[in-house]
């Protein structure tokens, strides 16, 4: 667009005039997500940032979908503009669900509406209840046939496809990041030295391996840590957590679907099935099935062997990894105090594979007898962790739990 990175009131207005006459040209992710910036940044240009919220994420979808902390990571994101661009997602998604008139949702405190009434799902009574661990929902398995899902209102989205999880493509690209000078160079570089056959196959994981474990550059987390740990077990889990946190069909079925679901549990066949037409609202195709399946087993989640039924598994990380991420998503640029309830409302926790805050918990109290936090706090209603350290200072200290 011209004068894109002047930001003066002629290139804004027409801007909104080319939206507003619907021309073609006013619809591109590019033209609509510069619209949307200049709203919630009034006095300079926008288009330069628009090109490098794209440029990370890749789509405007993707932007929208993109967490706080990875938005606020790019330079000129500033929290107002995070909170604007969430907003958006968040109305983008009330458009496609129904919700109540009075506002109220499904939230700790809050009194919930009544859930509409699910097709397809068993009557009370008619299967025997099994608890399920760090839940009192009941399981009503007929010969475990049946696992009923959390009920979610289903949310449409535009990606409906899975892609190959990438693990330990994504350790070798952090082995290799030091060689090169940006996200793109150093796509050139995994293009050149991933295993694969084919070219494009290679072209195309290699931006998947930027985009899911370099969203904030190459001296975002997952590098800093790398450099300070050298240790392949908390890298691992780290990609874990950034693969997770960038693809919301993965994410939400470990947080939502594997989460009040026992270690060991045998999945019923259809379990997979039916949380991805909770999501996707319509069916999803054969590969998309068995590709969320075979992802999960690759992140430690799921055992998965010809003629035996999928089972869960333990999923065994290391400690030292959720204190990182704890200072990164929590403490980042200064020591902080953070209530509990606001840590565990985060899922990183889960994406490492804790079952319960109790988990958490004891956690957090070992690592207060250890001096890794401040001070780890329960009285009456009260439950927070202090931090003592940044992020910069936990790495800098190569701190492990």
């Amino acid at each position: 667009m011209d004068d894109g990175d002047k930001g003066g009131t002629g290139h804004r207005e027409r801007l909104r005039e080319r939206f507003l006459h619907g021309e073609a040209s006013s619809r591109t992710d590019e033209a609509l997500l510069e619209l949307l910036l200049t709203y919630g940044i009034p006095q300079r240009g926008v288009q330069p940032l628009a090109k490098a919220l794209l440029s990370r994420f890749g789509s405007l979808d993707r932007v929208l979908k993109a967490g706080q902390s990875a938005l606020s990571s790019v330079q000129g994101v500033e929290s107002h503009v995070a909170t604007l661009l969430k907003l958006v997602d968040c109305l983008c998604q009330t458009r496609s669900t129904p919700r109540p008139a009075s506002g109220l949702q499904e939230h700790a405190g809050l009194v919930a509406a009544p859930a509409p009434p699910v097709p397809e799902r068993p009557g009370p009574g008619s299967m025997a209840s099994v608890p399920l661990a760090q839940s009192e929902m009941p399981l009503n398995l007929p010969g475990q046939s049946e696992l009923p899902l959390a009920q979610k209102t289903p949310t449409i989205r535009e990606r409906k496809t899975i892609q190959d999880v990438l693990i330990p493509e994504g350790l070798l690209a952090l082995k290799l990041a030091h060689e090169a000078k940006s996200p793109e160079e150093l796509q050139a570089i995994l293009a050149k030295r991933l295993g694969q056959n084919s070219v494009e196959t290679r072209r195309r994981y290699a931006q998947s391996i930027v985009r899911w474990f370099f969203p904030d550059g190459l001296t975002g987390l997952l590098p800093r840590v790398w450099r300070a740990y050298e240790d392949e077990a908390i890298t691992t889990d780290l990609l874990r957590w950034s693969y997770l946190n960038q693809e919301p069909i993965m994410g939400r079925c470990v947080a939502e679907a594997l989460f009040p679901c026992e270690t060991g549990l045998v999945m019923p066949a259809t379990y997979f099935d039916r949380y991805l037409l909770d999501y996707l609202a319509e069916p999803a195709s054969e590969k998309t099935r068995k590709r969320l399946k075979t992802n999960l087993k690759k992140l430690g989640f799921l055992d998965r062997a010809k003629g035996k039924p999928d089972r869960l598994l333990p999923v065994v990380t290391q400690r030292t990894s959720f204190l990182i991420l704890l200072h990164h998503l929590f403490a980042a640029k200064a020591v902080r105090t953070v209530e509990l309830r606001n840590l565990a409302a985060n899922p990183f926790w889960k994406y490492l594979g804790y079952k319960s805050e109790d988990a958490v918990r004891a956690l957090l109290r070992e690592a207060d007898a250890e001096g890794l936090v401040g001070k780890y706090v329960v009285a009456d209603q009260l439950e927070q962790v202090t931090t003592c350290f940044t992020l910069d200072e936990f790495l800098e200290r190569r701190a492990r739990l």
